[in-house]
């Protein structure tokens, strides 16, 4: 058995390859390289297999994180954020089918057809929108965040521009998960849309969402 003492650095990117966050994987590969250069440097200490050990799995455990949050970027966030703006603009671009995929429940597309032609006859060609960053907090329930983070249910408002800059407040009843079965399934969509407008009454999609229903969701 060797009578070389572990090298520090050695014990130190183990314990942090262990801790399965980005902060320590991140450490575990720094500190791990740090022991393999004083491996080499001096004679007097042990441990290249566990730092080498110790490396893989931090770059694995970073790479995983790395890769889950750009999923959870492109996929949720971005829905959360451009979800409405981006069925409506592919919708009036003529691509029905589209933007019904935005939607937990499927409907025909006669009836997202007819939606959108009297977003049309209304409003006109969307030209842009963005979520309201002004949005009460409070609408959003603190128990009902998934990892404390994201709403598993929400209904988020969006400030739509229409031509003539016609601005236009849209609210959106989002599901992150559903529950199916005693079970969530992921599902990362819409289950409506409504536009509120006091001159000429509300346009809502699906059509059997009546004002009724979205008020007791607000």
């Amino acid at each position: 058995m060797s009578s070389k003492k572990l090298n520090p650095w050695s014990m130190v990117a183990a314990l942090c390859a262990v801790g399965l966050c980005p902060l320590f994987s991140i450490a575990a590969v720094l500190t791990g390289f740090r022991a393999l250069v004083e491996i080499k440097a001096r004679d007097d200490t042990r441990g290249a297999r566990l730092a080498w050990v110790s490396i893989l799995v931090g770059a694995t455990i970073t790479g995983l994180w790395g890769g889950g949050m750009l999923w959870w970027n492109t996929h949720v966030r971005a829905m959360i954020e451009q979800g409405p703006i981006q069925a409506i603009t592919e919708g009036q671009a003529g691509s029905v089918e589209e933007f019904m995929s935005y939607f937990v429940e499927e409907t025909s597309t006669e009836e997202a057809a007819t939606f959108l032609h009297a977003l049309h006859m209304k409003y006109g060609e969307l030209i842009r929108g963005k979520l309201d960053e002004n949005i009460d907090e409070s609408s959003v329930d603190g128990a009902n965040l998934f990892l404390g983070l994201v709403p598993i249910q929400a209904e988020l408002q969006y400030l739509l521009v229409f031509e003539e800059e016609k601005m236009v407040r849209l609210t959106a009843h989002y599901d992150l998960f559903q529950e199916i079965d005693n079970n969530k399934q992921f599902t990362n969509s819409f289950a409506w849309f409504a536009i509120h407008d006091e001159k000429d009454g509300a346009l809502v999609y699906p059509a059997h969402v009546t004002v009724e229903d979205i008020a007791q969701h607000e």
